[in-house]
C-alpha cells in the first residue's frame, strides 16, 4: 500500500503530463470497447433479422427442380411427422405490382398459414392468411408497409385491390392485411436491391405460375428433436415418396447463421484490434513520461537509496507508477464508452453490449502496456548510483 501511495503521489506531481497520457490512454480503450459493442449490436440485429427470415429453421428443396415432385399431400405427411413442429411451404417468384398509378416489382411469396410461425411476420393491419385461404386457392394476398404506403401514402389499405402480374400471367389480388416491413434492418440495408414483399396462398401462387408444386419446405423441428437429425429423416422420408435416393436434401439454416456469427465475430475482432494499435502508442507516452520523471526526480532516487532503498524498491515503485497510469486512464475509457453506448441505445432503440470478457481483456491489455512500457524507464531509475543521483543537478 506504501508504495501505492508514492506512486499515486509521484505521478500527482505532473500534473501537465498527466492529463495527455491518461487521455493517450483512454481514446485507446474507449475505442477498442466502442468497436467491439458496434460489432455486437450489428451482429445483434442481423440475427433478429434472419430469425425473422427463417433462419432458424430446416429447408427441404429438390436437387434437380425438373424432377421436383413436392404438393400438398407431401406437406401433410411431413407436417405429421414426430419430428415436426412446424411445416410450411415457400413458393418465390418475381412479379409485378399494379395499383391506381403506381407499378412496382415485387417478391411474390406463396406461403401457408403458418408462414408468419418460420418467417416472423409482425401484422399492423387486418390479417394473416388463414387456412381457408389456401383450401381455396383465393387471390388475396399481404403485402409490407412500403408497398401499402407507394400505392395510398398510407398503410392501412385492407379490401383495396392490386393486379400482380408474373410471366405465366395477370391476376387480381384483394389486399387482407399489411405487415410491418420498416423492422426489416436487412431489406433497409438494401434499399432497392430487395424488392417489396407480397405474400399469398401458395395455392394461389402455384395457379398463378402454372405449377403444381412446392418449391421448398421451411421446416421448425420439434422440441427435444437434434434439427440435423431430424431434417435426414425427413429427407429420407421424401425420396422415399417419390422413389429417388438423393432427390430432396435438407439444409439446416441455423448452421448458416453460426457460419455467419463467426465471420462477424472475426471482423469484430479485427477491427478491436486494430483499434488496440493506439493503446500501443499511447504506451509510448507512457515510457516518455516515465523516462522524464526519471531525470526529475534523479536526485530524490540518490537520497532514496542513500538512506537504504533496494533496486527492487526502485523498481518497484516506478513499475507501480506505470500501471496505474494505464489503468486510471483505461477507467477513463470505460466511462466514457459506456455513456456513450447508453445514450446510442436510447437515441437508436438499439443494444450497444459492453461485455464484461472484453472489459476485463481491455483492462488487463492496457495493464500489460503498462508494465512493458514501464520496464525501461523503471530499470534506468534502479540502475543510477546513490553518488552519482546525489551530484545531479
Amino acid at each position: 500500500m506504501e508504495l501505492l501511495r508514492t506512486a499515486a503521489r509521484s505521478i500527482l506531481s505532473q500534473r501537465a503530463q498527466l492529463s495527455l497520457t491518461l487521455c493517450g490512454i483512454a481514446i485507446g480503450v474507449f475505442s477498442v470497447l466502442i468497436i467491439s459493442a458496434i460489432g455486437s449490436a450489428g451482429q445483434e440485429v442481423i440475427n433478429r433479422e434472419l430469425e425473422k427470415l427463417g433462419f432458424g429453421c430446416l429447408t427441404i428443396t429438390a436437387a434437380q427442380k425438373e424432377l421436383n415432385t413436392l404438393s400438398g399431400d407431401d406437406l401433410l405427411a411431413v407436417s405429421a411427422m414426430p419430428e415436426v413442429s412446424v411445416a410450411a411451404p415457400l413458393n418465390t417468384s418475381i412479379g409485378r405490382a399494379v395499383m391506381r398509378d403506381y407499378a412496382g416489382e415485387v417478391l411474390l411469396c406463396g406461403v401457408d398459414q403458418n408462414a408468419g410461425e418460420v418467417i416472423q411476420l409482425t401484422l399492423t393491419s387486418g390479417r394473416l392468411l388463414q387456412e381457408s385461404d389456401v383450401a381455396a386457392g383465393t387471390n388475396c394476398c399481404v403485402i409490407d408497409e412500403k408497398l401499402a404506403y407507394a400505392f395510398y401514402k398510407r398503410t392501412n389499405i385492407v379490401g383495396k385491390e392490386m393486379e400482380i402480374t408474373v410471366d405465366q400471367g395477370t391476376e387480381t389480388f384483394t389486399i387482407v392485411g399489411v405487415v410491418d416491413g420498416e423492422g426489416n434492418a436487412l431489406k433497409n440495408l438494401a434499399g432497392d436491391y430487395i424488392p417489396s414483399f407480397v405474400y399469398i396462398p401458395y395455392t394461389a401462387h402455384q395457379s398463378l405460375c402454372r405449377s403444381s408444386v412446392i418449391d421448398q419446405l421451411f421446416i421448425k423441428a420439434a422440441p427435444g428433436q437434434d434439427p440435423q437429425e431430424a431434417g435426414e429423416r425427413i429427407a429420407a422420408f421424401l425420396n422415399r415418396s417419390a422413389g429417388y435416393k438423393n432427390l430432396y436434401r435438407c439444409q439446416d439454416l441455423a448452421l448458416q447463421k453460426e457460419r455467419l456469427d463467426a465471420i462477424l465475430q472475426g471482423v469484430t475482432l479485427v477491427l478491436s484490434a486494430i483499434g488496440g494499435i493506439s493503446l500501443v502508442v499511447s504506451g509510448l507516452s507512457i515510457m516518455t513520461m516515465m523516462t522524464a520523471a526519471v531525470r526529475d526526480r534523479t536526485r530524490e532516487i540518490g537520497i532514496k537509496r542513500a538512506v537504504g532503498a533496494k533496486t527492487r524498491h526502485i523498481l518497484g515503485e516506478f513499475m507501480a507508477e506505470a500501471v496505474l497510469l494505464t489503468l486510471g486512464g483505461s477507467c477513463l475509457g470505460l466511462v466514457a464508452s459506456g455513456g456513450l453506448t447508453l445514450a446510442a441505445g436510447k437515441l437508436t432503440g438499439l443494444s450497444f453490449p459492453l461485455q464484461w470478457g472484453t472489459i476485463g481483456a481491455v483492462l488487463l491489455f492496457s495493464a500489460g502496456i503498462g508494465v512493458i512500457f514501464g520496464v525501461y524507464p523503471a530499470r534506468l531509475a534502479s540502475r543510477l548510483r546513490p553518488v552519482e543521483a546525489l551530484r545531479y543537478e
